[in-house]
C-alpha cells in the first residue's frame, strides 16, 4: 500500500459498504473512522495500525446488524477478492483482521452458523444473549424449552472450531444427553463448513502419508 494512501483499506471497505446498502449515505468522523448511515441506523467502521505502520484491524460496529441483515457478512469476509486496485491494496486486505462487534469476521459467520445448526435440529433451542464476544471466541445464552437457560462456548481456532455447553446440574440427565449429543453434531457440521480444507488434507495425509 502506498505510504500517501494510509487509509486505502478503510477507505475500499466503506466503499464497498455504501455501495451494498442502497440508500446509505456516509460521513466521515474522523481521519481513521467513517459512518455509513443507513436511515436511523449506523455502521462505524475505523482502521487500526500495527506498531510498524500496517493495518493492524477494521473495526466494524454494527449494532443493528446491518450487514447480518443485508447479507454482507460474506461480502465483508471475502473482501480482498474483489479489490481491484492494485496488488498492495488485494494484499493489505487479505491480512487485515476484520472485527464486527468484538468478534473476527470469520468467528461472526461461525456464530450465525452455529446458531442455524441448532434452528435445524430442533425448534426448542433459542438464542438469548451474548455473554462475550472476544475476537475469536464467543460465549452467549440458548434457552431449551420454555425453562431451560444454558451457556454455549465456542471458539474458533485455526484448525477447527471447538463448542462447550455449560448446563446446570439440577438438569435432567437425559435433557443433557440430547443437548449434548445436538453439539456435537453442530460441531461437525460447522468444523465441516468452516475447516474442511483442513480436514481434507488431514485424511489426505492418513491415505498418502504425504
Amino acid at each position: 500500500m502506498s505510504e500517501n494512501k494510509p487509509y486505502a483499506v478503510l477507505e475500499y471497505v466503506v466503499d464497498v459498504l455504501q455501495d451494498a446498502i442502497i440508500g446509505s449515505k456516509v460521513k466521515k468522523t474522523s481521519a481513521d473512522e467513517f459512518a455509513i448511515i443507513d436511515g436511523n441506523a449506523s455502521i462505524r467502521v475505523k482502521q487500526n495500525f500495527e506498531s510498524n505502520g500496517n493495518t493492524g484491524a477494521i473495526q466494524i460496529r454494527d449494532e443493528k446488524q446491518i450487514l447480518f441483515s443485508e447479507e454482507l457478512l460474506e461480502t465483508v469476509y471475502k473482501i480482498h477478492e474483489g479489490a481491484d486496485h492494485g496488488p498492495d491494496l488485494k494484499a493489505a486486505l487479505s491480512i487485515a483482521n476484520i472485527i464486527i462487534n468484538g468478534l473476527n469476521i470469520e468467528a461472526e459467520l461461525i456464530f450465525h452458523a452455529v446458531k442455524d445448526q441448532f434452528y435445524a435440529l430442533s425448534d426448542s433451542y433459542e438464542f438469548l444473549k451474548f455473554i462475550e464476544r472476544d475476537i475469536q471466541q464467543m460465549k452467549f445464552n440458548m434457552s431449551f424449552g420454555d425453562e431451560l437457560t444454558f451457556e454455549v462456548i465456542v471458539l474458533n481456532e485455526p484448525n477447527s472450531v471447538t463448542i462447550d455447553t455449560v448446563i446446570g446440574e439440577s438438569v435432567a440427565p437425559a435433557v443433557k444427553a440430547t443437548i449434548n449429543a445436538n453439539v456435537e453434531k453442530v460441531r461437525l457440521e460447522i468444523n465441516k463448513q468452516f475447516k474442511k480444507y483442513l480436514l481434507d488434507k488431514v485424511m489426505d495425509f492418513k491415505l498418502t502419508g504425504q
